[in-house]
């Protein structure tokens, strides 16, 4: 289609200016034929030698024979120089200037039109590309935090220098699922000193949200305990817990 009127355009120019020689041309002629008018005219009027001629004196009834150089002074004009043929040449000539000029304004409407629907179709991508990339950069600064796991019940029971703890622990309704959960337990000393340590799996080995599952860890060689710490885990680190039940974790003997 661009070939097309490309070349439309070029064959538009060429016979533009090949008529525009050709008005030039007739244009000139015209010019000179009626300059050869105008000397023949006036070679009449004052004669050969420049003098003015009396036709007064010339009383024969005959009509004088026409110079033979000036047969056709007043014969009909050559119908390829009438003003009709002169206009029909400068209407040609406008219809073919119109008509390139026509044939380049499509051709560049057309290549702007190309190119912008060339362009076009990637703008979408670009902005669902970038609002993707907005929303993967909210989600990562922005991440949800869990919800901790909810201590409901905790005892223990202390056999000869033998510590057993027992405990209940909730995963809230809207909480995500926790598999290898395990409960630890820290034995602190009268001063607050770390005795020893002891860690067992709770009962569930996943604990789906709104499930309980209750716990035991018992720690041998307890002696001189004050108090003990609750903590839970998996293989990911310390899942973190609020407590619950609102009771002292002090060991008495």
């Amino acid at each position: 289609m661009h070939i097309t009127l490309i070349v439309i355009t070029v064959v538009s120019l060429t016979v533009t200016a090949i008529m525009s020689v050709v008005t030039w041309r007739l244009t000139r002629e015209e010019r000179r034929r009626s300059a050869a008018r105008v000397a023949a005219l006036a070679t009449e009027i004052h004669g050969e030698g420049g003098t003015i001629r009396r036709f007064d004196d010339e009383l024969e009834l005959r009509q004088a024979p026409i110079p033979s150089g000036h047969s056709n002074l007043f014969a009909a004009a050559d119908p390829a120089a009438s003003p009709a043929s002169r206009f029909a040449a400068v209407v040609a000539l406008g219809i073919f200037v119109v008509g390139s000029a026509a044939a380049l304004a499509v051709v560049l409407s057309s290549g702007s039109r190309g190119s912008a629907s060339s362009a076009s179709p990637r703008a979408p991508v670009a902005s669902g590309s970038s609002q993707i990339l907005r929303a993967d950069a909210s989600s990562q600064t922005a991440p949800t935090e869990p919800l901790p796991l909810e201590l409901v019940a905790l005892g223990h029971e202390r056999d000869a220098d033998r510590l057993t703890i027992r405990g209940v622990v909730r995963n809230p309704p809207a909480g995500a699922g926790k598999s290898g959960l395990t409960a630890v337990v820290l034995l602190f000393n009268h001063d607050g000193g770390l005795l020893t340590s002891g860690r067992a799996a709770i009962d569930l080995s996943t604990l789906a949200p709104g499930a309980e599952s209750s716990f035991v860890v018992t720690i041998p060689g307890a002696v001189d305990v004050g108090r003990y710490r609750v903590s839970f885990r998996t293989d990911d680190g310390v899942v973190p817990h609020v407590d619950r039940r609102q009771a002292k974790l002090d060991v008495r003997r």
